[in-house]
């Protein structure tokens, strides 16, 4: 079994199987083609998941019952948000250019700049994106593109909350008046994996609460087919079991009373087959961002995410890249909790449909074994102390958000989804 994507010798003779006219490159999905082709190929993809009346040129009546479309897109300056800005961006060429000067939708994007000095992991860094951006899209005018950007390492939170975790698994939160950064509180995480899952988590609602503040109908995001499949797996790994139905397909959500589409346009492509359609393009790859060479890379410092990477790149090298297309479809076919909603966990916005305290309350051992040194019962006392001290409001969250809170240690703090909106307030005039 070979590679997802296999590039051909630079001598080769072949023709591409769909022009039949220019020399093939690589080899995919069984076929060979050429550059252009190929580019095309994936485009139809993408755009066939945007075929919707609302992302077409509309006139007349049709034009006055949707209104204005605007589509938000989120760009980490990663290989597939590149790709996917590129395609919409062709797309609007085309309709500007067809329709004169009209386009389908209006399209935003949203850089949230995750560190300039945060210690989080190796992540993408992308120095003075703001510049970057503007040269990157440069050669679709006059198609008009809004660009915005979140600066994580200057976002202040006012009144973040004081987290701590019962012994009866209770999250008490107490307010606590002294602003913070973002970054400020990820440092307080007591390993990166805690610090990935919280920043996705505020990534996503700062993505859906932007969207929705802008006005906002779609958002569409450049995860790719490989890149989801990782997600169902983190997501099981972290306790977001519960979310995975609805965070691997097209959906819509209720986001401060207005209804917000999200697409993946890109879920029926694989990442290397993204990766490639970068190589093809110089300008495209000169904006890509690159890993922070200080990340370390021993095992003991790799986050969650790192090691479902590291195993699906394994997959794909060995030629079983269609185990992501596997684990897609299964996930696409779970479906929602039938019980009712308990409440809405205030850290990620999930329904919490069992009460995570009785979930851990019986997969504990209750029962002590007898103490028999002086410090065993030394220990105890204080266990007991410390549970009477607690205090706080309870803090209603989901059983992921729990355990997370939990592992982040007494004293932790962070944004509740309230919160979370003073930092698009602040960015957003």
């Amino acid at each position: 079994m070979s590679a997802p994507v296999t590039f051909l010798p630079k001598d080769t003779e072949d023709k591409c199987l769909r022009c039949k006219e220019a020399l093939a490159v690589l080899r995919a999905r069984k076929e060979i083609f050429c550059a252009d082709c190929f580019v095309f190929f994936l485009r139809g993809k993408q755009r066939k998941l945007m075929l919707d009346e609302c992302y077409k040129v509309k006139y007349c009546a049709v034009a006055e019952s949707l209104g204005v479309q605007r589509v938000l897109l989120p760009l980490s300056y990663g290989a597939c948000s590149l790709v996917l800005l590129d395609m919409v961006a062709s797309l609007l060429l085309e309709q500007n250019l067809a329709h004169g000067g009209r386009q389908g939708f209006e399209l935003a994007v949203l850089h949230i700049r995750e560190r300039r000095g945060t210690p989080l992991r190796g992540v993408k860094v992308c120095r003075d994106s703001m510049c970057h951006f503007w040269p990157l899209v440069a050669k679709f005018s006059p198609v008009r593109i809004a660009y915005h950007e979140i600066d994580l390492e200057t976002a202040t939170i006012d009144e973040p909350v004081i987290t701590s975790v019962s012994n009866h698994f209770e999250v008490l939160a107490r307010p606590h008046d002294s602003p913070k950064t973002v970054a400020d509180l990820l440092q307080l995480c007591a390993s990166r994996s805690l610090q990935e899952d919280l920043l996705d988590v505020l990534k996503n609602e700062l993505v859906q609460q932007y969207a929705a503040k802008t006005g906002c109908q779609t958002v569409i995001y450049g995860h790719s087919m490989t890149r989801l499949a990782e997600k169902v797996i983190a997501l099981t790994v972290k306790g977001r079991g519960l979310t995975i139905h609805s965070s691997v397909t097209n959906r819509t959500v209720n986001c401060d009373g207005r209804a917000l589409h999200i697409i993946y346009p890109f879920r029926e492509i694989l990442k290397a087959e993204l990766v490639a359609v970068l190589l093809f393009d110089a300008h495209l790859k000169g904006h890509l961002a690159h890993e922070d060479a200080s990340g370390t890379r021993f095992a003991k410092d790799m986050t969650v995410r790192d090691f479902i990477t590291q195993y699906f790149d394994a997959l794909d090298a060995s030629g079983y890249a269609s185990t992501a297309s596997t684990v897609v479809k299964t996930a696409e076919k779970l479906a929602g909790p039938k019980e009712p909603v308990l409440g809405e966990c205030e850290v990620c916005g999930c329904g919490i449909h069992h009460a995570p305290q009785k979930w851990l309350k019986d997969i504990t051992v209750a029962t002590p074994a007898p103490l028999v040194t002086e410090e065993e019962r030394l220990y105890a006392r204080e266990y007991a102390v410390s549970e009477s001290l607690a205090s706080g409001r309870v803090f209603v969250v989901c059983y992921g958000c729990t355990v997370t809170l939990a592992a982040s240690g007494e004293g932790f703090m962070w944004a509740t989804r309230a919160t979370k909106k003073e930092i698009v307030d602040e960015y957003v005039l």
